[in-house]
């Protein structure tokens, strides 16, 4: 039955289990085989017991005894192909996967909004910028000189453009479309991070 099927174990479940188990397995044989050790000047070095190498940072000496190791494999959740380090892995999915993500993301084209879209999109922006200026307080700081505060919070900045673009955080009922993809954002930083992270190279 459906209820029962619910019951039993998935084989997500098992691949759970069983990553962090190797991953368990992993750092309990890097700390096997890492030595902490002192240099002449009283410093602290990590020496790997395999084949004598010495390390400033443990992190470069874990990555460099995980070589040494037999038994683990690291797939990558791309195109399934398994490497023998973390550091393999990551390097593959920088070189292989990355390249073919920006070349997918530079055929993204802006879509141009209508007549309708832009009359209303401005008269949103003029009506944010109404509840912006709402929320900012001009004050005089003895030592800073000119100071712009959030009534909604408090925060001071110096530079009113910059306390903009945070008051703008605390208003609701605004929202800003994507003309990329439509995906909405709160607020008119959250969209242009999400262009220049999401849709870089787009024309």
């Amino acid at each position: 039955s459906l209820l029962d099927m619910s019951l039993q174990p998935q084989e997500d479940d098992y691949k759970i289990i069983v990553e962090t188990d190797q991953v368990s397995r992993l750092k309990q044989e890097i700390a096997e085989k890492a030595e902490k050790m002192k240099d002449e000047c009283g410093a602290t070095i990590w020496k790997c017991k395999d084949c004598g190498k010495v390390f400033k940072r443990k992190h470069k000496l874990d990555l460099h005894i995980e070589t040494h190791l037999e038994g683990f494999s690291h797939p990558c959740q791309t195109c399934s192909r398994e490497f023998k380090t973390r550091k393999s892995l990551s390097c593959h999915n920088l070189l292989v996967h990355r390249e073919k993500k920006e070349k997918k993301e530079t055929v993204d084209v802006k879509k141009e909004p209508s007549p309708e879209f832009a009359e209303a999109e401005q008269e949103q922006n003029e009506k944010l910028r109404v509840e912006i200026f709402k929320r900012m307080e001009k004050i005089k700081d003895s030592e800073d000189g000119t100071m712009w505060r959030c009534t909604e919070c408090g925060k001071l900045l110096k530079k009113k453009d910059k306390l903009e673009l945070h008051v703008e955080t605390h208003i609701e009922g605004f929202s800003h479309s994507c003309s990329y993809c439509d995906k909405i954002h709160k607020t008119r930083t959250a969209l242009k991070m999400h262009i220049i992270t999401i849709h870089k190279g787009a024309n």
